[in-house]
């Protein structure tokens, strides 16, 4: 196995569109690094490079500390699993899987060994002499993985593999290749837009926008310590509430008012301390819908309640989404389903005000 070093790599299009933009990254040996973000972020194109599939426009790409920006993809000791799984149709299951080790000229016997094992591993050994027709989308992806464990190669690229399966399938080939890289401590970079397969299966995570790369981090630290509001947005689900307000001072204490005055909340110690500087001035605070309860059980000043009348109720059975207007804003609460309100009933919310967040209203930076 082997790391990964991307180093202010670029990808700029005819007309000037630059579609990656100085991305940094390095992926240490043995670990699974998911690529996520919405369509159109840069996360396939920037898969693509370390592949050798897209030529690297500026910056330069490292793989086991050997630079690769010219090297052919058959060159990189690289095996890719692509979303439409890219099998020949033609061929058996077997064939498929032994197809790029005849290409290298494997002997008879070694090819026959490594595609029996992999097939063991994926459970798919009575299905090797099958052609690919013959089979479901989970066995065919399987195979695409097969094919791609036959080659041991130094680096794994998953190019958004679970996308064409319902959701069933999506969980259990979730786990399975989980599973497989623990199985073979192999360096793994994965692209999807599913964040819950992102905070699923990756040791850590690179969160992309717009060809930029915003935060690598684990998946507690994204969910906890957000550097910015769009990932505190992308991240969770349902997505994290955003709601517009002023701070302000009165008698020792700090609040948070909304702008349209709806939403009044004391702040405490730990949360003064950190935002004692921005009082006066316009912020966007943020609440993760499980911070919001529909009462105050633990009896506790941290929550400050707020009176409302519930727009939509979303039984999900252990759990119930309900949602309401607050200064104009759509929020969302995650509740357990023990409560069964009715949509168009006066609530009372409490809001966990330990667990906050602020962000610059104009930067989109949070405030630490």
């Amino acid at each position: 196995m082997a790391e990964v070093k991307l180093i202010n790599v670029s990808k700029i299009y005819e007309g000037g569109n630059k579609a990656v933009k100085e991305v940094n990254i390095e992926i240490r040996e043995k670990e699974f690094v998911v690529l996520v973000g919405p369509s159109g972020c840069g996360k396939s194109t920037t898969l693509r490079m370390i592949a050798g599939l897209e030529e690297i426009s500026e910056g330069e790409l490292f793989i086991d500390g050997k630079l690769v920006n010219d090297v052919s993809p058959k060159d990189r000791d690289i095996a890719m699993v692509f979303q439409n799984y890219a099998l020949y149709p033609h061929m058996t299951v077997y064939d498929n899987m032994a197809f790029g080790l005849k290409l290298r000229k494997f002997s008879k016997q070694e090819i026959k060994e490594r595609v029996l094992n992999a097939a063991k591993i994926l459970g798919i050994e009575e299905y090797l002499d099958r052609k690919p027709k013959a089979l479901s989308g989970g066995q065919r992806q399987r195979v695409a993985v097969g094919r791609a464990i036959v080659r041991k190669p130094k680096v794994f690229l998953f190019d958004e593999p679970l996308s064409n399966l319902d959701a069933k399938l999506r969980v259990q080939m979730r786990t399975e290749i989980s599973r497989l890289h623990r199985n073979l401590s192999a360096t793994m970079i994965y692209v999807t837009h599913d964040q819950t397969e992102a905070m699923t299966m990756g040791d850590r995570i690179v969160i992309m926008k717009d060809g930029v790369v915003h935060q690598v981090d684990t998946p507690l630290n994204l969910y906890n310590n957000p550097v910015n509001k769009f990932v505190a947005g992308f991240i969770g689900s349902p997505s994290m509430n955003f709601v517009d307000g002023t701070l302000l001072s009165e008698n020792g204490s700090i609040l948070f008012k909304s702008l349209g005055g709806e939403l009044n909340l004391n702040l405490n110690n730990t949360l003064k301390a950190k935002v004692a500087h921005l009082t006066g001035k316009e912020i966007t605070l943020g609440i993760r819908p499980e911070n919001i309860h529909t009462s105050n059980s633990g009896g506790t000043s941290d929550y400050q309640s707020v009176k409302t009348i519930l727009d939509v109720v979303e039984p999900m059975g252990n759990e119930i989404f309900i949602y309401f207007n607050l200064d104009q804003n759509q929020v969302t609460a995650r509740i357990g389903a023990a409560t069964k309100p009715e949509p168009g009933s006066e609530v009372s919310l409490y809001f966990d005000s330990g667990k906050l967040h602020f962000f610059d209203k104009e930067t989109g930076l949070a405030i630490n």
